[in-house]
């Protein structure tokens, strides 16, 4: 093999910007050959891992004639590269490396061939199911792992019916029979139906930003025909409603990030039995399966945020071990379901089909949200064939959504950026609207006099600009207070700006100082920016 070459040393091979070539390679092995320990060889093949072509092709050209841990370590840098760069040739080498004499070859086999999406996977399968079968603990446990990324119908019937006394490899082969089981179930398409009802009035959840409850909750009551007294607050941005009508129908309520069926989080003492048993529950499964074409394929969500790997993975197999219409997924899923132990529930949340706001073609830098422009539509409650006006339009979004509350709107929208009117001019097309006029114009709202196009604005409906560039170049405050003003002299009598202020103190009191009447409602936290809607009204 040669002399180590000098500059390849331990210290070198922990330089994250050492990338060793085709020459480097015999130094390399001779090092790790005469490691002691075993961190220091791992340092070595750390460094090996970094190589290209040439390092696989150095350790391809002499893998069969490498004594037997050495074989092992090649494969397991060559399986490394191999995820990076194409290597067909380690491909070809995988079946006899699987009948190796060397145990710790026939493992790295086996790994290699779960972790590569090798074309000639599903020819392997026998050959793994062999190992899995007849080699030692080790072996098998590595083989079992493969299956379950690679397996078929001849891996769960295999599996399913192999006694076995160790603890270990038999929760192996339970995961394995699930992924195999999950990754089958993706064959068939799974799709949310929006025209279904349920079969029983179950809790449904609105949530919105924090600070929007009550806003939720007049929409709620007036878009789906809820009684207040039936509306529940949760927290400061959530509502619960009882439904039985179809989701198309409850996605009226605009201003709600999400939606989701509330159903019981059984009692009990070990988690995963509670959360087991409440997926099971027949109420669940038909309030899915009512909501659902296909599949009824689902992740698992905490509502703490925490990934819960191995609890997940509990559940998963769990619900495996006997027939269940749901399925554990991690993709292609119409649903989340999120465990909330506080509040003893499993929240189903539809993933996919939501169709409010699918008008929105393109979008500009910190455009709002369509939930928040629809949430200033609904404060703003525009009327038939009123003339509505946004300062800084962007991409349109309010337009829209005022337009969807009212018929026969004149929209005005103006902004600077011709690029924020071309994307508005798209979204108002693609939206299910029709205007009366429509008008966009590339000027400062502050010089922006909608009577010289004879119109009289009676609302002015805005989100607007928060960013750091308008702070450094125009002055936040400023263009704000500005803005202020300028709707105090061109609202019509009983004309109103709803927007949502930053700066609500100085908005609030440049309103009242031209005589506008100023209502306020709680302050919305917009991912850490807390703003608060303002009504400023000018008398009639």
């Amino acid at each position: 093999m040669g002399v180590a070459s000098p500059g390849v040393t331990l210290p070198r091979c922990d330089d994250p910007g050492f990338t060793p070539g085709r020459r480097d390679v015999p130094a390399l092995l001779e090092l790790w050959a005469r490691c002691a320990e075993r961190d220091d060889a791992k340092r070595v093949v750390a460094a090996l891992m970094r190589g290209e072509q040439g390092v696989a092709a150095v350790l391809l050209r002499g893998l069969a004639q490498a004594p037997g841990a050495e074989r092992a370590m090649r494969l397991r840098v060559l399986t490394r590269i191999a995820q990076r760069l194409p290597l067909p040739e380690l491909a070809e080498l995988l079946p006899a490396a699987l009948r190796d004499d060397e145990p710790r070859v026939v493992r790295e086999a086996a790994r290699a061939i779960g972790k590569l999406e090798l074309p000639e996977a599903e020819a392997l399968e026998p050959a793994l199911l062999e190992v899995a079968d007849q080699a030692a603990p080790p072996e098998r446990r590595a083989a079992v792992e493969a299956l379950g990324r690679i397996g078929g119908a001849l891996t769960q019937q295999r599996l399913a019916r192999r006694p076995d006394d160790d603890d270990d490899l038999r929760r192996r082969i339970a995961e394995a029979t699930t992924l195999v089981r999950r990754r089958h179930g993706r064959e068939h398409e799974a799709a949310i139906r929006l025209d279904r009802a349920l079969p029983r009035p179950l809790e449904l959840r609105l949530r919105g930003r924090g600070g929007t409850a009550e806003i939720l909750a007049q929409q709620a009551a007036a878009r789906l025909s809820i009684d207040a007294d039936q509306i529940q607050r949760r927290g400061d941005d959530a509502v619960l409603v009882p439904w039985s009508g179809p989701l198309g129908e409850a996605l009226a309520a605009r201003s709600a990030l999400d939606l989701a069926l509330g159903l019981p989080l059984p009692p009990g003492s070990e988690l995963v039995d509670r959360i087991v048993a409440g997926l099971r529950a027949p109420a669940l499964v038909e309030a899915l399966a009512a909501w659902t074409d296909g599949p009824l394929r689902f992740r698992l969500a905490f509502a703490d945020g925490g990934h819960r790997r191995s609890l997940r993975w509990q559940v998963a197999v769990r619900l495996a071990e006997r027939p269940s219409p749901l399925v554990n997924d991690t993709r292609e899923v119409a649903w989340t379901i999120e465990v909330d132990e506080r509040a003893g529930r499993l929240w189903c949340l539809p993933r996919g089909a939501d169709p409010r706001f699918e008008y929105r073609r393109a979008d500009v830098p910190a455009a709002s949200h369509p939930t928040m422009a629809a949430l200033l539509a609904w404060l703003g409650r525009p009327r038939a064939g009123e003339v509505v006006w946004d300062p800084f339009c962007g991409s349109g979004l309010e337009l829209v959504e005022a337009s969807i509350l009212a018929p026969g709107l004149h929209l005005l929208g103006t902004d600077l950026d011709p690029r924020a009117l071309e994307i508005a001019r798209t979204n108002l097309a693609a939206a299910p609207i029709e205007p009366a006029s429509l008008e966009l114009h590339r000027i400062d709202a502050r010089r922006f006099d909608p009577a010289r196009l004879g119109r009289r604005v009676s609302l002015i409906l805005t989100n607007p600009p928060m960013g750091r560039r308008v702070v450094v170049e125009h002055g936040l405050h400023r263009l704000l207070v500005d803005l202020v003003g300028h709707a105090a002299r061109v609202l019509a009598p009983g004309g109103r700006l709803v927007w949502l202020s930053p700066a609500a103190r100085a908005t609030a009191e440049a309103g009242r100082a031209r005589g506008l009447r100023v209502e306020e409602l709680p302050v919305v936290d917009m991912g850490g920016l807390r703003v608060t809607p303002q009504l400023l009204h000018r008398p009639r």
